[in-house]
């Protein structure tokens, strides 16, 4: 009852201390989790991806640059990153040794990948390591979906991985999490249940859902993302009713446990793609609990900055300049309609529903 009590009170002062950092516009709380983005290079052209289309003269971080990076940010007392893409496997050799490097230090280590560089022996080497959690990306119950998404081919390629990924599992005993990722638009949401069967029938442990966003790159003006609304990737007005009767689903099955997401996430889904630009999703805290680092050590919230890289500013202190100020400005007043699950939304509802769940008290 102690340490309930004790987790209580934590969750309580991390709301009052974002909900201060929001009106003061300081970070008086240090970000959550930090994401690096390996790469940009992937060898799929997913229909809903705008990532594997950007190009930049800049070197990629190297080695020892992503280290000092993690040395920074374990000295700053943060115990959770994670790594994606692209395709975060481009870079095999270095995310393999980052994984080990960070484990050692008794750091929350998670990978995004899309699987296509995943064979028996890397997969060996990524349980080896200590990985918290390996997320695969699925987005298709049966394969002509999934291949009509990622590409001709993967979706036996993933379905492969997943197999040997949870062999592997049993026989080294290891504690990494296993989920599925899935992305929600109109050429697969018929097949949201079935996928989550198809996860537990292949003995992963999770699955998490992302609904669709017009520009996962943040290089797009917000006056051309209207077009998007209208291509074949968004559920349209007449596919809401079916959309809706799959959520309630999906939210049954969220008893089971394996389900990542909240449900206040999924009862928003149907008016994000009802609405369309209209949606508004509430005060986001995009800035104030998590940091994302491109490959080049560019630090970038939603586009909207603060332009600095922390192969010149160590990660603590570019936190709190007087950049990162204005870039959470610009994020207080963001209306982009957005359902990207790496942002929390402040609303102590909400948050404490979802504290209620991830104990599945609810």
């Amino acid at each position: 009852m102690k340490i309930l009590y004790q987790d209580f009170l934590t969750f309580v002062k991390d709301y009052l201390a974002n909900n201060l950092s929001y009106q003061l516009n300081k970070p008086l709380v240090k970000p959550w989790r930090v994401n690096f983005d390996i790469t940009h290079k992937c060898p799929f052209k997913c229909v809903m991806c705008n990532v594997w289309k950007m190009s930049s003269d800049e070197k990629e971080l190297n080695l020892d640059e992503l280290k000092k990076v993690v040395d920074e940010i374990k000295e700053w007392g943060i115990e959770h990153i994670s790594f994606a893409g692209g395709e975060t496997l481009v870079r095999k050799n270095d995310v393999i040794e980052l994984l080990n490097y960070s484990s050692s230090k008794n750091m929350r280590t998670d990978l995004i990948t899309n699987g296509y560089f995943l064979d028996e022996e890397t997969c060996k080497k990524l349980l080896e390591c200590g990985i918290s959690k390996i997320s695969l990306s699925v987005d298709g119950a049966k394969r002509e979906t999934h291949d009509k998404i990622r590409g001709d081919g993967n979706y036996d390629r993933v379905i492969s991985v997943a197999k040997f990924l949870t062999k592997l599992k049993e026989e080294m005993n290891a504690k990494t999490e296993l989920e599925f990722t899935t992305t929600i638009l109109s050429y697969n949401f018929r097949e949201l249940v079935d996928i989550f069967y198809l996860m537990r029938s292949l003995n992963f442990d999770f699955i998490t859902y992302q609904a669709v966003v017009p520009d996962n790159s943040f290089t797009i003006d917000s006056k051309d993302l209207k077009n998007f609304y209208e291509s074949e990737l968004w559920i349209k007005e007449e596919e809401i009713e079916e959309l809706e009767s799959i959520i309630k689903k999906l939210l049954l099955l969220k008893k089971t446990g394996c389900i990542r997401n909240t449900r206040n996430y999924f009862k928003r889904i149907p008016k994000y793609f009802e609405l369309k630009d209209k949606f508004k999703p509430g005060k986001c805290i995009a800035g104030f609990s998590y940091l994302n680092i491109d490959p080049y050590g560019n630090v970038n919230i939603c586009g909207l900055g603060p332009g600095l890289n922390i192969k010149d500013v160590k990660t603590h202190e570019l936190w709190k300049s007087e950049k990162f100020k204005k870039t959470r400005e610009l994020i207080k007043k963001c209306n982009r309609p957005c359902l990207m699950l790496c942002y929390n939304k402040l609303n102590f509802k909400e948050l404490f529903e979802a504290w209620l769940e991830l104990r599945r008290w609810i």
